[in-house]
């Protein structure tokens, strides 16, 4: 495993539409600068409100969101640009797909807490966070900050639609027709 799959990285809730709207600053020829500065006005009034932290939570997202989009490892290149051009023909309802196949390879850790989820809906039809939890800390060590960041990834899939809350309390179960793909993975 190379050092990227060992990190966590996607630490922070993150909306799909800020997804979206970074896309779409990509495509629209905006260079890191722009694309910061349009995130940085995006996020200004919804995270970190009033907060003076060098590196805060809204730093932290814009991070996460140039990754994905602007700024992706060397090796996925290529399947930016090949997701940025299905971006293009693809309806709204339709782009989930290639925000989560495109987050899933810059962050592994996000694919390793879908998994999770996905063997727990396919066995239970539901999932607790509590025991994805546990099972992420079982592969990424007993830290506070592995169980924050796998809270704050699955608030990300009920905040996407992919998983939706239960009348209990941290038990989730598939949200849209799109959380086969948390269901259906990992494939094989």
């Amino acid at each position: 495993m190379n050092n990227r799959t060992n990190q966590i990285g996607f630490s922070q809730r993150v909306r799909l539409e800020w997804l979206e709207t970074t896309a779409n600053l990509v495509l629209a020829g905006n260079n890191r600068a722009a694309v910061s500065e349009a995130l940085q006005e995006l996020l200004k009034d919804k995270v970190s409100v009033g907060g003076k932290a060098e590196r805060g939570n809204r730093e932290k997202i814009i991070t996460i969101l140039m990754k994905v989009w602007h700024n992706v490892p060397l090796e996925l290149a290529a399947l930016r640009t090949d997701g940025l051009e299905l971006l293009k023909r693809l309806p709204g309802t339709d782009r989930v797909a290639v925000h989560w196949g495109m987050v899933m390879a810059v962050y592994p850790f996000w694919a390793a807490v879908a998994g999770h989820t996905g063997r727990f809906l396919n066995l239970q039809g539901s999932a607790a966070a509590a025991h994805i939890q546990q099972r992420i800390r079982e592969q990424y060590g007993e830290r506070e900050t592995v169980s924050r960041a796998a809270r704050r990834v699955l608030r990300s899939y009920i905040d996407w639609g992919v998983l939706g809350e239960t009348e209990t309390k941290g038990i989730t179960a598939g949200g849209c027709p799109c959380a086969l793909m948390i269901s259906n993975w990992p494939p094989g």
